[in-house]
């Protein structure tokens, strides 16, 4: 397909007649309409997608900011489609005519798949911020403040049975689909009856379900021996197949002749359902879901606009801290570098404490808490002498080893500690200290001196009143959650659910900003004038 017409910079006289006369100033779609050249890059961004020749596309620009507003009001495809036909407001942001007949709902979801396959779910969003930063409304080396939620996928929590049914099922279908002879001739029709429909094990009994499980295992394990054994080389490689060996090194790690596992396995690795394979079940605070997480980043500067400058999504057991140096990344190539960032405790490990500071980012957050140890016999009461190589225990103990770890990627060593395992035996702490046969053992982080340091300033009044910014992320987080449907995913797997997080981010940028744009200035006061 190719760009044969774009989209107008200028409104077409009818629309622009009709919507100025019944669109507030204030109306989003309005402010988008009239601020078009401001706001939206030029259409032949969007022409590395497309070929030189072939049949005209819709515009790309159209269907970009189609999705925008598909985000804006929660609507899906079929809706959104007839909207830009219907609504004058959608057509007065869209520089269409009142005339335009609209396209068919199938191309949005095909503009979608044009985007995943270039990898350009960024593509628009990164631009807006582009021409935001033209227009001034980032602070150079501002505020920004970062924090994580949880996404539920679109999928339903399986049972074990069902959950290795269904990866079969699929497997099948699958291989049926690119291979329909080999499928035939390798697979009998009684394994076609069995396996063409979804399995439940509602009804029956637990001893039922457990022969049923043992079946369905057997029958799985002679599956993919048909396969390795005679089907195409790329049938063996089908992501559905290869969905479907996981599953059953998981659930039965004893192999065809061995039971399932009784306590279902969970972990980063282990698979929820087949038909999102990518979806974890995570938990926090005793509620559990399957889906992933965002990773949501907004400036917060006094007298500018709070706007999302990055919204990633991640794995629902991916830990926040080892996230935080992509984000600052990905900030730094967009030239969004902030001086001061705000995050909860999940983001304040040391590491990300110093390395934040090399970019020049004051990294603003509570760490944990010493933990190494009970109650007056932590890492914090001990003395740690560096020159001397030796640390001297609250008894008045002194150490016997000192010896430096080296880990990839760090600069500075771990230092692990050491007292002498006589000297704690006989000691009168000896059971509260350490219960240990060996001694009382420390491990000195390699960046102890400024994670010390922190804990100590986090202590203080001041450090507090300052980290209040933070507490704001909660608000855009109930935002999108709320107003923009962002608690669901829209899409399955992990790329589509990333082009869901930043044409939602466009989404609350535009708005947000156009509210700042038009909202009601104070009035002067006149008597002070005349003063």
């Amino acid at each position: 397909m190719s760009l044969q017409w774009l989209l107008s910079r200028v409104i077409p006289e009818d629309t622009a007649a009709l919507g100025r006369a019944i669109l507030r100033v204030q109306n989003v779609y309005r402010q988008i309409g009239e601020r078009f050249d401001e706001l939206l890059p030029d259409e032949l961004t969007f022409a590395g997608m497309y070929e030189a020749t072939g049949r005209g596309a819709i515009p790309p620009l159209l269907l970009a900011l189609v999705t925008v507003f598909q985000m804006l009001e929660k609507v899906p495809d079929r809706l959104a489609a007839e909207c830009v036909v219907t609504r004058i407001d959608w057509k007065y942001a869209l520089h269409l005519p009142l005339t335009y007949t609209g396209f068919h709902f199938t191309d949005l979801a095909a503009f979608r798949l044009r985007l995943l396959t270039h990898g350009e779910e960024r593509l628009l969003f990164d631009q807006l911020l582009v021409r935001l930063k033209a227009l001034g409304v980032f602070q150079k080396r501002g505020k920004m403040r970062t924090d994580s939620t949880h996404i539920l996928g679109v999928v339903e929590r399986l049972s074990q049975l069902e959950l290795v049914a269904e990866s079969l099922r699929m497997a099948v279908e699958a291989v049926s689909a690119v291979a329909a002879q080999w499928a035939q001739q390798a697979l009998p029709e009684t394994f076609w009856q069995v396996y063409s429909e979804r399995q439940s094990e509602y009804g029956l009994s637990q001893k039922q379900v457990e022969s049923r499980l043992a079946r369905v295992g057997k029958d799985a394990f002679w599956f993919l021996a048909q396969v390795d054994h005679s089907a195409p080389v790329f049938v063996q490689h089908l992501a559905e197949v290869e969905t479907l060996r996981q599953v059953l090194a998981q659930q039965f790690p004893g192999g065809p002749h061995a039971p399932a596992v009784r306590k279902r396995p969970s972990g980063k690795e282990v698979i929820e359902s087949p038909h999102e394979p990518e979806a974890r079940r995570g938990a926090k605070r005793g509620q559990g879901w399957i889906g992933y997480k965002f990773q949501v980043t907004e400036s917060c500067d006094a007298h500018q606009p709070h706007l999302i400058t990055d919204l990633e999504p991640t794995g629902a057991l991916d830990n926040d801290s080892p996230q935080l140096p992509h984000i600052q990344a990905r900030l730094v190539e967009r030239d969004l570098i902030p001086a001061e960032q705000q995050v909860d405790q999940a983001y304040m490990s040391a590491e990300n404490l110093v390395q934040s500071a090399q970019l020049g980012i004051t990294l603003m957050g509570i760490p944990l808490a010493d933990t190494q140890g009970p109650e007056g016999f932590r890492q914090a009461d001990f003395q740690v002498h560096e020159e001397a190589r030796q640390a001297i225990c609250p008894a008045g103990h002194t150490s016997r080893l000192w010896r430096e770890r080296h880990s990839p990627g760090q600069a500075n060593p771990a230092i692990q500690v050491r007292f002498a395992a006589q000297t704690c035996q006989d000691c009168p702490f000896f059971g509260r200290c350490t219960r240990s046969r060996q001694g009382r053992s420390l491990t000195l982080h390699p960046y102890r001196t400024a994670l010390a340091a922190r804990r100590a300033q986090a202590k203080t009044e001041a450090f507090r009143e300052r980290l209040h910014l933070r507490a704001g992320i909660e608000g855009t987080i109930s935002e999108l959650v709320r107003a923009h449907g962002l608690r669901r995913a829209r899409y399955r797997r992990l790329a589509k659910l990333r082009l869901q997080a930043y044409f939602t981010a466009i989404a609350i940028n535009l708005k947000r900003l156009i509210r700042w744009w038009t909202r009601p200035q104070p009035a002067l006061d006149h008597r002070a004038l005349r003063a």
